[in-house]
């Protein structure tokens, strides 16, 4: 089995009722499962039965089998090979106090240039491991503002000297001298490489995916068979899922800011909200 997953079954059954604009009383009437039971799933208290996660499957429009298997535990992604691409990537599994962020360092091996995607608002520990590879970013994507993603550009800019890119309509998030905007499509050039902008708002306003051969990182966009929260649009994140994620090739690499690395065949076979609604 791959890493833990970002999300139990209580978080997908509270991110599903957020889709529906439901309560935990609207999701009991809705799936025949008494009040109290539901709030314990959600708790991460108890497992539900078979029939129980098929009813709720229906009742969310999840897919049954896929939502079975995270409540068993018997899913995770199959361990992600490396791009194929001309660049070394590095995931940095770092702690913003006691919470689990990842981030990542690509580098372009024809050049050495390096570039840091999202922060994990851990700067410390960004700018130690940047050392202790040999290398200085000379720029820092942001997926969004959000502090475990963007928190501590003031120590990273002071230590770097580089520019920082996030959506334009994002937050500005604090301390780099030197933000700058990207836009849908935009190609930024790192050494011999270009990193293509994605953009994917619904977490977050505008929230963007980068692209880089074929690897995603995609934030708090999706997550290994799950969602991100939708706080700015339940509508508009599914829609970034399915028409501009799960869109690319099966073998794309989805590197998300939480959790388990996954692909996009992956998350189209086994994701509970997204299996058998992305585009064939």
């Amino acid at each position: 089995m791959n890493a833990p997953l970002e999300d139990e079954f209580g978080d997908i059954l509270e991110k599903a009722r957020d889709g529906k604009n439901w309560s935990v009383d609207d999701l009991a009437r809705a799936a025949g499962v008494p009040v109290g039971a539901l709030r314990r799933m959600e708790r991460y208290e108890i497992a539900p039965s078979d029939d129980e996660a098929r009813r709720l499957a229906e009742a969310l429009d999840l897919d049954y089998p896929s939502l079975l298997a995270i409540a068993r535990g018997t899913w995770s992604p199959k361990p992600v090979p490396a791009d194929p691409g001309p660049f070394d990537m590095v995931c940095l599994d770092l702690l913003m106090g006691s919470y689990p962020v990842k981030c990542y360092l690509v580098t372009c091996r024809a050049t050495g240039a390096t570039a840091l995607i999202d922060t994990a608002g851990n700067p410390r520990a960004v700018i130690e491991r940047a050392r202790s590879l040999g290398v200085t970013p000379r720029m820092i994507l942001l997926t969004h503002a959000h502090p475990d993603h963007a928190g501590g550009l003031g120590m990273l800019d002071r230590e770097f000297g580089c520019p920082a890119w996030i959506g334009p309509d994002e937050p500005r998030p604090a301390g780099s001298r030197d933000l700058r905007f990207v836009a849908d499509s935009q190609s930024l050039p790192l050494g011999a490489l270009a990193i293509s902008v994605v953009f994917t708002p619904g977490h977050t306003a505008g929230g963007v995916t980068y692209r880089l051969g074929e690897s995603l990182f995609s934030g708090d966009c999706l997550f290994a068979g799950s969602m991100g929260r939708a706080n700015a649009s339940w509508p508009g994140l599914f829609h970034s899922v399915t028409l501009r994620l799960l869109t690319f090739p099966d073998p794309f690499r989805l590197y998300p800011g939480h959790g388990p690395a996954t692909t996009v065949g992956e998350e189209k076979r086994h994701n509970p909200f997204f299996r058998g609604k992305a585009p064939a």
